[in-house]
């Protein structure tokens, strides 16, 4: 009976390893190097800062979904999602009222540069080689958000106590979109294979007219990443 139920065991197991050995083989066929992926991406964009008025460069993040390879792994689409800080901005002012009172203001700002963007990339050789050139063209919609901060105090002197003073607090904070719009771009870059489906890709993008009520966010982006295909 023990030999029974051991012969059962093992052969249980030796079906199982079967299908985990088929299971890999299945999976690995369909990782062809050629099917849809994901890319994480980091870098940096240069562009007019919207505070000073100057050229500033920021680090940038990008999360890219790029459809299969089409037209013998000539071509493909990419939707990419990916943005900026631009730094901690705070201000303060104070001042008297006529009637004595004594108010103060504190504001902070929390800069930010996020857009998402669609892209058509041409491919010249294909999956063939280990350097895979590319370029592309697209249109990209940003925000330009102002996440702010304020904290305002008053101090007046208690009128039914004279020489005492009472301090009132208020504090407000919101998300402000301050420009917004589409713009066009441009884009070069290099996959360096490093498996049947994981990739190295050093990219170029530069954006055009990335405009938008006053501010201009126009300029290179040089990004650094990987890319793995399913």
């Amino acid at each position: 009976m023990k030999s029974t139920r051991s012969a059962g065991r093992q052969q249980r197991t030796t079906v199982a390893w079967k299908g985990i050995v088929i299971l890999l083989g299945i999976t690995s066929c369909a990782l062809a190097g050629n099917g849809p992926g994901v890319a994480f991406k980091v870098g940096v964009q240069t562009f007019e800062s919207p505070v000073s008025l100057e050229d500033t460069t920021r680090t940038r993040y990008e999360m890219e979904l790029a459809s299969q390879l089409f037209a013998n792994d000539r071509l493909d689409f990419a939707l990419s999602v990916g943005g900026s800080s631009l730094g901690e901005h705070k201000d303060a002012d104070s001042g008297v009222f006529e009637d004595g009172a004594v108010w103060e203001l504190y504001s902070t700002d929390e800069l930010s540069l996020i857009d998402i963007r669609l892209a058509a990339r041409l491919h010249p050789l294909g999956q063939e080689g280990p350097i895979r050139p590319y370029l592309g063209a697209g249109v990209g919609y940003f925000w330009f958000l102002d996440s702010w901060k304020d904290r305002y105090y008053e101090t007046i002197e208690d009128p039914d106590f004279p020489g005492t003073y009472i301090t009132f607090e208020d504090r407000d904070e919101d998300t402000e979109t301050l420009g917004d719009g589409f713009f066009p771009f441009v884009m070069a870059g290099v996959n360096v294979a490093i498996h049947d489906n994981a990739e190295l890709l050093f990219e170029f993008q530069y954006d055009i007219e990335k405009e938008d009520s006053g501010f201009d966010f126009g300029g290179p982006i040089y990004m650094f990443g990987a890319r793995f295909r399913f």
